[in-house]
């Protein structure tokens, strides 16, 4: 892992923190679920951050796109 790895990997969880943050209860049966099904599957936790870092970088690329795209729109002449 090289340090740019780690700072996006260090950002998600500063996401995740300020999400806990402003978030109300945990639902404990979910919570329950969630504990369980990270037990029987220890890579879980792993897999999603990999899985969410993806998807963000997923949408800023199409919002990207879609800014420029409305750029060229605009300087089309009518």
């Amino acid at each position: 892992m090289d340090q740019t790895e780690r700072q996006i990997i260090d950002d998600l969880f500063a996401k995740l923190r300020q999400a806990e943050a402003q978030s109300g209860p945990r639902d404990p049966q979910a919570e329950a679920h969630i504990r369980d099904a990270v037990a029987r599957q220890p890579a879980a936790p792993y897999l999603m951050a990999q899985a969410i870092v993806m998807l963000e970088q997923a949408l800023a690329a199409s919002q990207n796109q879609n800014q420029e795209l409305e750029r060229q729109l605009q300087e089309r002449p009518a």
